[in-house]
């Protein structure tokens, strides 16, 4: 049994697709209620990605869960419902259809999305309610298909996609395993996703011609699929690679594209992400001065996202860019405020960042070799992912010619080097997250339209690593505490 080729099932008129489906995510959007006193509410339906696949007398099943929002509207209750949920932070979403709703309630994760092999029958509840005479709901999505609640996750030998995630997997293990998977189905969409997933982590190894050996051909799948959303998220990461080997020209051309893809869909989380590529590649072009352009555009929507991380990157990118036009009070200042975030978030790495900022300030030099991090076992967790940025901003510096070491906006670069080299080692100083916690926040990114069943497109990291650490954190704050 083959994962089912979403796209091609049938939905009744009321229910919505999200733009971000596609033959290995379904996501539905179901009006739950009436208007209520200018209420509404919806329910957003979507299958476990990578989840198992049951198959028993001609029904095939999958897990999913289910989200309920509201969509507030100019009623009393609508009007009342907003000042009882002032200074909440609640998930928002963005309708297929248009408008925005807010979460209400807990997620549900005891769900079946339920569909029907033989494409010339439809599947009725009565048939349902045999197979699964326990379940709580049975609630009809189209004409072979449907979601079931209440019920256990399926567990079948007859289950396709990749085995369940073992304790001591690498992020690489699993993307060649889902590449592996994925060419012996004939899955062109998991394909590309598998193949863009190992080209991030070749990269982030330091090899960005095997990286670009993988992007591409993963870039050449989505445009055949005509995936222009996928063929955006490979174009960012193919630029980054583009900048690992110095062509900044043809990187430029890549984000521009991202970019404009990200707005055109008017997509703020991609739009940020691409803001700081066209920042990061203006840099390279030694025109700081565009760099601080973009970075501040990126910063502003990054705060309006809520998104901690990306804002407090920005700003020590800002502080080597100020510094490159011998701002010095200026990058100290913005340097400042990026350690003093790091620090409220309990980043490990504003210890890092604070010394170099010392040194900065003090006009000392850096000669000293990175120190090693010793007794550290190297686990899965030894690899995050995340931004590419440190590795490019480093590339970006000229050799040093100064023979007392690095000074000036090298010093804050070197943080970013120092970060990178940290992560690697991520057992050094960093708590562990608790068994069942991780297992939530791997629920969570499983049901997440941003995730591609490996990797946060987001924040880049790999889920698999980052959510054992306990200070890392979604970047939009999904995850629970």
């Amino acid at each position: 049994m083959t994962v089912p080729a979403w796209r091609d099932l049938v939905l009744d008129p009321a229910i919505l697709r999200e733009s971000d489906s596609d033959d290995s995510r379904l996501i539905v959007w179901r009006p739950a209620g009436g208007d209520n006193g200018g209420a509404r509410e919806w329910e957003r339906i979507g299958n476990v990605a990578r989840g198992e696949i049951a198959v028993s007398d001609g029904l095939g099943s999958t897990a999913a869960t289910t989200i309920r929002a509201r969509e507030a509207g100019g009623g009393l209750i609508g009007r009342l419902l907003g000042r009882l949920g002032a200074g909440k932070a609640r998930r928002t979403y963005e309708l297929p259809g248009g408008g925005t709703v807010e979460q209400v309630g807990e997620r549900t994760s005891d769900g079946l999305i339920v569909w029907l092999e033989d494409p010339s029958e439809t599947l009725d509840e009565d048939r349902i309610r045999t197979r699964w005479p326990d379940a709580r709901r049975c609630q009809r999505l189209g004409p072979r298909l449907f979601l079931v609640e209440g019920v256990s996750t399926p567990r079948s030998s007859s289950a396709s996609g990749p085995p369940p995630e073992p304790d001591d997997a690498s992020p690489r293990k699993l993307g060649e395993a889902a590449l592996t998977a994925a060419r012996a189905k004939g899955d062109r969409p998991a394909e590309a996703t598998a193949l863009t997933d190992l080209g991030i982590i070749v990269l982030s190894e330091g090899d960005p011609r095997t990286a670009v050996s993988l992007l591409e051909p993963a870039l050449a799948i989505a445009r055949e699929l005509g995936e222009v959303d996928r063929e955006a998220d490979i174009m960012g990461n193919l630029g980054m690679a583009m900048m690992y080997l110095q062509q900044p020209d043809r990187a430029l051309q890549l984000f521009e594209h991202e970019l404009a893809h990200a707005r055109s869909r008017e997509n703020v989380l991609a739009e940020k992400v691409a803001m700081e590529h066209m920042g990061l590649v203006s840099a390279m072009r030694r025109n700081p001065r565009g760099a601080l352009e973009w970075f501040a555009q990126a910063l502003e929507l990054a705060r309006s996202v809520g998104d901690k991380q990306q804002e407090a990157n920005l700003l020590w990118l800002q502080a080597i860019n100020l510094a490159e036009l011998d701002r010095r009070d200026d990058a100290i200042a913005r340097g400042q405020e990026a350690i003093a975030l790091f620090t409220r978030l309990g980043k490990p790495q504003a210890g890092w960042y604070g010394a170099y900022l010392q040194k900065y300030r003090m006009g000392l030099f850096d000669n000293e070799p990175m120190p090693a991090v010793t007794g550290v076992a190297r686990g899965p967790e030894s690899f995050l992912g995340g931004s590419l940025t440190a590795g490019v901003v480093a590339a970006q510096a000229p050799a040093p010619t100064n023979p007392k070491g690095t000074t000036g906006p090298g010093l804050l670069r070197m943080a970013l080097t120092a970060t990178k080299s940290m992560a690697q080692f991520a057992g050094s100083g960093f708590k562990t997250t608790p068994p069942e916690l991780r297992q939530r926040r791997l629920q969570v990114c499983s049901t997440c339209e941003h995730h591609t069943g490996l990797r946060c497109k987001i924040c880049g990291c790999f889920t698999s690593a980052k959510s054992r650490l306990l200070q890392e954190s979604c970047p939009i704050g999904k995850w629970p505490g």
